[in-house]
């Protein structure tokens, strides 16, 4: 953690020392037209976007958050229910059957309408063809239909109480237009450049600079519909630079929203220093930060072991040195500590683990002797067949928060004679060794199942043993970081959850045996609560979201941030 620090004060001040080069990010548009942010990504992905199929899309390259778009939000700074492409929806008494309504004067980009059609095309699209990605979403779907251009009707084989979530927000099936899919095939089709509903269409790449741009729809639906369409003419969307150049380029003007997973704390208030236009927009993400085992490969595969594991985690040490804002907070939850979630915390299940989520390393040896992982003569453990005990910690590069808590596990695991070895790679090899499995503890944020429906099946239905592939084969549905967890008490009670009333108090009761056994099995480890300082520039535009008006969740890589980009306008 010293060593972390130390090599970013430095990047610091070396980015302090070059701000009189007058060398700034160039673009292919106007500076003081577009929107500039930033990922983290490298871009591999440039003429396809196809959410079927893995590496049908490219995350971080602004179709995800400018170009496409969802039946309906949830505006989670506000609690506002944002009815966007529909006017909603409603359940038959029974819950077998859900009518949902297409808002009129939606279109597409390329000026064909959007009706009740696009989404029963997408639904029978996945029924027909369970291998593809959100197929899984249309299980319990026992037949769609269109009863006129404006009204779907969807039919159940159980009673369904959520399938509404699965059109909201990354609820899982992204609705394709009928007139450029029909007669394709889903898992070739590229969709480029994309036929989408959102304000902006596909400018251009730049394979070389790591760039997209995108340009504003001047027959954006939403002009007529609700009388808005986004400020700035331009969105860029870039690879981050190394810290130095970004903090520099920052407060030079020459980008608008950097991404507060590498934007650190003492890179903004290096900025804040140096300039006028720093704009800061705390919020505590959707998730916790934590870290997952591999439960499908040994001796992550062992519950005591898991558990030995997690009493190596100094979570106050964590949430002292946070480096991504002023200061975060110690968890033992899967979700972020939003009030609309404290029913989920139930009494009962925190008296019981509580206590024991500790840190306590001379509790992890002990468990790991008992197991037969014993200390040799040279000080270093050993399986209980005598092979060299050694531990595969995946992560992203530093500053990422989750290359911090990897280093500290791995420091701690050396403490007691084992080898923790760190794996840096880039975001989309890390989703590609997770997904295929290639790893034994892998560390990311945790998954949004519970927040963003504020439901908890979800979350534990991610966990069902269903969605589980063997290692080296790619796992399309599941927990986030793919556990592989295998547990028949756990699908017994998510399945029992499935066609329960979330409202009823057997389905409390239900809650609190599934996540008993979940925090029992612990496939995954609660660490700190993710709070992002999102920072944004007011050189070239005004109208961000604020500390003090928070009028929407500010963070620039959730598909809600055409909400924001609605709002600003130029500075001058």
């Amino acid at each position: 953690m010293r060593i972390l620090k130390i090599v970013l004060i430095v990047g610091l001040v070396f980015s302090l020392l070059t701000l009189s080069v007058p060398v700034m990010a160039q673009y292919p548009v106007p500076r003081e037209q577009a929107m500039v942010y930033e990922t983290d990504t490298k871009y591999t992905v440039f003429d396809k976007a196809n959410t079927f199929v893995p590496r049908g899309t490219q995350w971080g390259s602004g179709w995800h958050q400018v170009a496409n778009e969802w039946d309906w939000y949830i505006n989670y700074a506000t609690g506002e229910i944002i009815y966007w492409r529909i006017t909603g929806w409603k359940y038959s008494r029974d819950h077998l059957e859900l009518r949902w309504f297409v808002r009129k004067g939606v279109t597409w980009n390329d000026g064909t309408p959007y009706t009740a059609h696009d989404i029963v095309f997408t639904i029978e699209t996945l029924m027909k063809n369970p291998d593809l990605l959100g197929a899984v979403n249309v299980e319990n779907v026992k037949s769609v239909s269109a009863i006129d251009d404006y009204t779907v009707s969807i039919k159940f084989k159980n009673p369904e109480y959520r399938f509404h979530h699965k059109l909201r927000m990354w609820g899982g099936i992204t609705v394709v237009a009928k007139h450029k899919w029909a007669g394709k095939d889903p898992r070739d089709y590229a969709n480029w450049p994309p036929v989408e509903t959102g304000p902006y269409k596909f400018h251009s790449y730049n394979k070389d600079l790591n760039m997209f741009v995108w340009e504003r729809d001047e027959n954006y639906w939403a002009k007529k519909v609700f009388g808005v369409s986004p400020g700035p003419k331009y969105v860029v969307c870039r690879m981050a630079p190394p810290p130095d150049i970004d903090l520099a380029d920052f407060i030079r003007g020459g980008v608008d929203a950097p991404l507060p997973h590498i934007f650190t704390w003492e890179m903004i208030k290096a900025a804040q220093k140096r300039s006028e236009h720093v704009v800061l927009a705390p919020y505590m993400d959707a998730v916790s930060q934590g870290l997952t085992f591999n439960c499908a490969k040994y001796p992550t595969s062992l519950r005591d072991f898991r558990w030995a594991i997690q009493y190596l985690i100094n979570r106050d040490l964590l949430a002292k040195t946070y480096p991504m804002a002023e200061k975060s907070y110690p968890t033992m939850w899967p979700w972020p500590d939003w009030k609309a979630l404290d029913k989920w915390e139930f009494p009962e299940i925190k008296a019981k683990y509580g206590e024991m989520m500790k840190y306590d390393p001379k509790k992890a040896e002990s468990i790991l002797d008992r197991l037969g992982f014993k200390k040799g003569p040279d000080g270093k453990r050993r399986t209980p067949k005598g092979e060299p005990l050694s531990l595969v910690l995946l992560t992203r590069p530093a500053p990422d928060l989750g290359y911090v808590h990897a280093k500290h596990l791995s420091d701690e695991l050396a403490k007691i004679g084992i080898e923790g070895i760190i794996k840096s790679v880039d975001p989309g090899m890390f989703g590609e060794l997770v997904n295929t499995g290639n790893y034994d503890i892998a560390f990311d944020v945790l998954d949004v199942a519970v927040a963003f429906p504020n439901d908890i099946y979800p979350f534990l239905d991610s966990y069902h043993s269903k969605h589980v592939k063997p290692i080296g084969e790619y796992q399309t549905s599941g927990d986030r970081m793919r556990s592989r967890l295998k547990s028949k008490d756990l699908d017994k009670i998510t399945d029992a959850l499935a066609n329960m009333d979330p409202d009823s108090s057997k389905y409390m009761l239900y809650a609190r045996r599934g996540l008993d056994i979940w925090f029992k099995e612990l496939p995954s480890v609660p660490i700190v609560e993710k709070m992002f300082v999102q920072v944004f520039s007011d050189q070239y535009w005004k109208g961000w979201p604020t500390e003090g008006n928070m009028y929407h969740v500010p963070y620039q890589w959730w598909p809600s941030l055409i909400f924001i980009l609605f709002k600003l306008k130029p500075a001058s």
